[in-house]
């Protein structure tokens, strides 16, 4: 692969990941009399959306062309800031979830298949998780900027960070638009990306048998569950730290809020994650893909059980959660892509992350109202006990049981 995609491909992940809302979302929800039950029930509504959404446009990248699927994810994702940034009851955020929800469906798949069949035609796609790896922890390092400033706009109003993301993640779309696809010829000519067959029906039929298949079948429950925990616990993160930040004094005459802080903070976690993503490629080769899924879903989720004797260790245990969860989406993308055939990757991928959304949505419902019943950190410290619990005993199922002369090739 030429040094200036993978450039490109770098410059999207930055443009993306410039999220000046991430450290305020729940913050802005709170302020908009939304409950945790609320929140729960709009990132539940967000899931099913996702669940609806994944394989239908997953299957329109492959049909109009990843990078048409990309374009569209782009600017769907840039009405969705701005509807949040606007919103003031729970229909207008039902709304504004709903339209992000639909754009990430259709960057979900889109991005991973570019990605993977531009580095199977190009050179070599066991670089994926690294490639991947390092884009993710650009973003990171980009969204780690953004969160100090999104903190800092908070601060002011908990809309702008909103509007500024809007603005941003629009500037992705010419980036995008400059891709060159897969099947690129070497002088430079393009050919059509979009894959026009198979039909609608047996595109579900190749995807179910894929996924029912020993390679995938109990992988994508384990890595859905995961998910899922860690996503429900992330949105703890916001109001856990605020409440442990003492009231500060001003520096350079700017109030140090509880806003300001978690802005900090943010920054904080996504620098720590980038050093971690980084090395993904290194995580694969030292570690290896089922070492890594088989211990740490168990150790993670032992941290979060163990908060409830310790809180002050809340504040550390979120800093290991973001680096695992940035770590685990490139190493998860690489199992998935070595396990999945060419024609077809978005439309399976996107079955993957809709599967996901089915196990994702019940966790926010019941983490919602956990957390409302008892307490943030009581909440955190039993999905831990769940995680554990579940993962061990997924891995007695045989979660990685599977024949390595089923893998398909390059040609199927």
């Amino acid at each position: 692969m030429r040094d200036r995609t993978v450039l490109k491909y770098y410059v999207f992940e930055a443009t993306r990941n410039a999220h000046f809302s991430g450290p305020i979302r729940v913050l802005f929800l709170l302020s908009r009399d939304i409950s945790y039950s609320g929140i729960g029930l709009l990132d539940a509504v967000f899931s099913l959306t996702v669940l609806v959404a994944e394989t239908p446009t997953g299957y329109v990248g492959d049909r109009i062309g990843r990078r048409r699927a990309l374009v569209i994810g782009t600017l769907g994702g840039s009405l969705g800031s701005l509807a949040f940034a606007f919103a003031g009851s729970l229909s207008g955020f039902l709304f504004a979830y709903v339209t992000l929800a639909i754009a990430r469906t259709f960057t979900s798949g889109s991005d991973s298949a570019w990605l993977y069949d531009t580095l199977r035609a190009r050179t070599d796609e066991s670089r994926f998780a690294d490639i991947r790896g390092r884009g993710k922890s650009l973003g990171l390092v980009v969204s780690a900027v953004a969160a100090v400033a999104g903190g800092l706009l908070g601060s002011v109003n908990l809309a702008w960070p909103w509007v500024v993301s809007g603005v941003l993640t629009a500037a992705g779309v010419p980036v995008v638009l400059s891709f060159p696809t897969p099947d690129e010829a070497a002088d430079g000519a393009e050919v059509e990306e979009a894959h026009p067959d198979p039909g609608p029906l047996d595109a579900l039929r190749a995807v179910r048998d894929r996924l029912l298949g020993p390679h995938l079948r109990w992988f994508v429950v384990y890595t859905g569950v995961f998910a899922a925990v860690m996503g429900v616990v992330n949105f703890f993160i916001q109001p856990v730290t605020v409440d442990a930040v003492p009231e500060l004094p001003p520096v350079f005459d700017v109030q140090l809020d509880g806003v300001v802080v978690v802005g900090l903070v943010f920054a904080a976690f996504r620098l720590v994650a980038a050093v971690v993503t980084a090395r993904a490629g290194w995580i694969r080769e030292r570690v290896g893909i089922e070492s890594w899924f088989r211990g740490v879903p168990v150790a993670l989720g032992g941290l979060f059980a163990g908060v409830a004797l310790l809180p002050v260790a809340a504040i550390p245990m979120f800093f290991v959660l973001r680096a695992v969860r940035s770590v685990t989406e490139p190493l998860q993308g690489q199992y998935l892509n070595d396990h999945i055939n060419s024609v077809g990757r978005a439309t399976t991928l996107s079955a993957v992350a809709m599967l996901h959304s089915l196990l994702v949505a019940p966790f926010e419902l019941a983490g919602g109202a956990l957390a409302d019943a008892v307490g943030e950190i009581p909440a955190i410290s039993l999905l831990g006990g769940f995680l554990v619990v579940a993962a061990v005993g997924i891995q007695l199922v045989g979660v990685f049981e599977r024949q390595e002369s089923e893998r398909p090739t390059a040609t199927e």
